[in-house]
């Protein structure tokens, strides 16, 4: 045996084959991929109103459109007026912003049409009535000057102080303003019961994205799944289980 032999763990050199003065290792253990299997934090539909509330004057419209369309954060930033329709009440993705370039969308389903609200379509018309930069090439979310914002500078100075001020955790590197889109997914999905909206709504290209990553459940749904699956097993019997099990206790088992 070589060199290698000295520094393998006791478990890899059991599995290894001797090859001349080598020692080689199963495929098995020199390519087995790796899985991240920590979920992403979520924020509930309270925490985000807290979160709303709390952000400054002058950036309410633009947490409000993160929050209330699932977008990312790069595809806000490169709003512009001619994508806002407030009389239809749709939002138009076709761009997304990345370190000050005006990039085509991730995938061919994140070019979509997203609904508007009642409430976020009024918060973006007193936006644009309040704001000196109206015209339809005009970033609907900008600095005095009319340029894009800066997403570490909103990250950094407007969202972590927001979280720490209201004493919600957040981890290191999960805890952006992506968080609000996996809220978003988490919301819809619990809501309406329909994963296919919200894979539309997200702009994914498949909806197993949507359920392995950007949906999470809630205690509250996952106890009604429970109770649902007893309720579809017992039917009207459902209120008397107990008893029937005790009942069945004392009866022989072939």
């Amino acid at each position: 045996m070589g060199r290698l032999e000295e520094v393998l763990p006791d478990e890899l050199k059991k599995s290894a084959i001797a090859c001349g003065e080598e020692l080689v290792l199963p495929i098995r253990n020199r390519h087995k991929p790796t899985v991240d299997r920590h979920e992403k934090p979520i924020w509930t539909p309270a925490q985000l109103l807290n979160i709303l509330s709390a952000a400054p004057t002058g950036l309410r419209a633009f947490f409000d459109c993160v929050a209330l369309t699932g977008t990312r954060l790069g595809e806000v930033l490169a709003l512009k007026w001619k994508h806002v329709d407030l009389e239809r009440r749709l939002l138009r993705i076709e761009h997304s912003l990345w370190r000050g370039q005006l990039l085509s969308p991730k995938t061919a389903a994140s070019t979509r049409d997203i609904p508007l609200g009642c409430a976020l379509s009024e918060t973006l018309r007193n936006h644009r009535e309040n704001s000196l930069h109206q015209g339809p090439d005009d970033f609907v979310f900008c600095k005095k000057d009319g340029s894009a914002l800066d997403p570490d500078v909103l990250r950094k100075d407007a969202l972590y102080p927001i979280l720490d001020r209201l004493g919600i955790p957040r981890k290191k590197g999960a805890s952006g303003f992506h968080t609000f889109r996996h809220s978003a997914a988490s919301i819809v999905n619990d809501r309406t019961g329909n994963l296919k909206l919200a894979q539309k709504f997200l702009g994914h290209s498949t909806i197993k994205m949507t359920a392995d990553i950007y949906t999470h459940t809630s205690a509250e749904a996952e106890r009604d799944a429970a109770i649902a699956l007893e309720r579809a097993i017992y039917g009207d019997l459902f209120p008397v289980v107990p008893n029937i099990e005790n009942r069945n206790n004392s009866v022989a088992l072939n």
